[in-house]
């Protein structure tokens, strides 16, 4: 029995077997929630207002934090990076709840003030943000060239990039919806059902998030503070076609519009991937 625990610690072999050398065990990184945020159709904009555009991001998160009573939370961000139109950051766990609500509703409050300053620039300069909420182990001890490194940040990029946020954008108001968030399935089962935010869960729509092309899909859920309803090219041609009083029966977006606003809540699908009701 002595020479079995020996091979064992040893790593050697004993008759047929091969005994595998002991392995260590590492500390684990701190556990850090993460906040990371990019522009929506960033290069869609003119190529001369794109560097004022990047320049502004940190600047408009500050004043969404300011607003909402939590500039605290910015002061003491952990590891930030800006590459290019994004920019991530970490915080201590126990903030969680607060990048949920009320910084999200300030941070689209922000933009909506934003705006008139922006389009006196140019009429269709436009700042629109994807958020992205997540939490884990980061590495996260003063080393630039380590920091933020980790699984959990790389997830929050893969979550940001979700093909099904970029389509809750595309079909909402650019101009009246202004960010979306996805919150991972931890954060959410942690912050929102755990009752620490002041947004109901229902106020969240449950979505697997997907990014085909890097293999990635998780459970993860969304919240849009100001949710639109934007009318297609195929709607607006539909709609024309009809007199005022048939509009002014059919409501504001036209018959088409409104239809399928109807059916999407009936059915429970929205463009496509997106699922109403789905518990």
């Amino acid at each position: 029995m002595t020479g079995m625990v020996e091979s064992i610690h040893n790593g050697t072999t004993r008759g047929d077997s091969v005994m595998l050398p002991l392995l260590h065990s590492h500390p684990l990184p701190p556990y850090r929630g993460l906040l990371a945020v990019d522009v929506v159709k960033f290069t869609g904009n003119r190529d001369r207002h794109l560097p004022e555009l990047s320049k502004m991001i940190p600047d408009i998160l500050q004043q969404a934090f300011t607003g909402c009573g939590h500039e605290r939370i910015w002061r003491e961000k952990r590891f930030p990076d800006k590459p290019g139109d994004a920019y991530v950051f970490g915080v201590a766990p126990e903030h969680l709840p607060f990048l949920i609500h009320p910084f999200l509703d300030s941070l689209q409050t922000t933009l909506w003030e934003n705006g008139p300053a922006l389009r006196s620039a140019d009429r269709k300069l436009l700042m629109r943000l994807r958020v992205s909420i997540n939490v884990g182990p980061v590495h996260d001890r003063g080393d630039p060239e380590r920091d933020r490194i980790s699984r959990t940040t790389n997830d929050t990029f893969r979550l940001l990039d979700s093909k099904q946020l970029k389509q809750i954008m595309a079909a909402t108001d650019p101009e009246v919806t202004l960010i979306g968030a996805i919150v991972s399935q931890r954060v959410f089962r942690d912050t929102v059902l755990g009752g620490y935010t002041g947004v109901h869960e229902s106020q969240f729509q449950r979505v697997t998030a997907e990014v085909p092309e890097k293999g990635f899909q998780e459970e993860a859920w969304i919240y849009v503070p100001r949710l639109t309803f934007r009318e297609t090219e195929s709607d607006a041609a539909e709609v024309s076609v009809r007199t005022p009083e048939d509009r002014g029966r059919h409501g504001r977006g036209g018959p088409v519009f409104n239809e399928r606003v109807e059916q999407a809540f009936t059915d429970g699908t929205f463009n496509g991937d997106f699922h109403f009701g789905e518990r």
